[in-house]
């Protein structure tokens, strides 16, 4: 099966120009841009957008850190 489809690593909106309306309701999920993300000292990486899982994330993780685990790092992306 070589002709399978493979995502694109960073995916690219290529706009169709056909109908006027057809760019309001397009897809942003997945990488749209290829950088290197900031590396912290600690063995925990904590990379974050604010969103509501993310926010239970950090959450459980300063829970953690409060009963004594490991630190960590955490950065905005």
């Amino acid at each position: 099966m070589s002709n399978q489809y493979v995502p694109p690593k960073v995916w690219v909106n290529e706009p169709s120009s056909a109908n006027k309306w057809a760019n309001i309701n397009s897809p942003v999920s997945g990488a749209r841009f290829d950088r290197a993300l900031p590396v912290g000292e600690h063995a925990l990486q904590l990379y974050s957008l604010g969103t509501p899982n993310g926010q239970k994330v950090t959450i459980m993780l300063e829970e953690l850190l409060t009963l004594g685990s490991k630190k960590l790092n955490t950065m905005h992306i």
